[in-house]
């Protein structure tokens, strides 16, 4: 029966595939639930910067990281990887006044609000890790990055 589902596609192969469709449904379940509706405001965030750039010293290496002017609460720009930025709305879904930070404990992979505790994962388009945000995800705005500046908007 295995081999008329598949169409002589290889089993093996197939076991891979439905291996691979059930993990990545496992992901998007497991990730926030966007369409939950969570306490997170925010504002306009529309800035270019020139990362290699000396006046951001912080962001010119990979997992370096700097706090902008914007959004709701602040932005957080993280440098992922040589082309590849992230950018978070510093606003914690679980309390609207607190501006989520760089955890001193776990460096920039891990921003930490310092009032109810829950940590991020900086390197998983903002997914909550632990304490009591957990339904929701940081808001993650748009960066596009062409080699010499990065554009970052809502």
């Amino acid at each position: 029966m295995l081999m008329r589902l598949t169409g002589g596609m290889n089993t093996m192969v197939f076991r891979r595939m439905l291996l691979a469709v059930a993990v990545v449904g496992c992901l998007v379940a497991g990730g926030c639930n966007k369409g939950e509706r969570c306490k997170v405001s925010i504002g306009d965030a529309r800035f270019h910067i020139e990362p290699d750039n000396a006046a951001y010293g912080n962001l010119n290496n990979v997992g370096g990281y700097e706090y902008f002017e914007g959004g709701h609460r602040g932005v957080i720009v993280v440098r992922m990887g040589l082309y590849d930025f992230v950018a978070y709305e510093r606003t914690c879904p679980e309390d609207n006044t607190t501006k989520v930070v760089v955890s001193e404990d776990w460096g920039s992979t891990v921003l930490e609000c310092p009032v109810c505790g829950s940590r991020f994962n900086a390197y998983g388009n903002g997914e909550p890790l632990t304490g009591s945000a957990t339904r929701c995800c940081l808001y993650q705005y748009y960066c596009h990055y062409d080699g010499r500046t990065l554009y970052v908007s809502n």
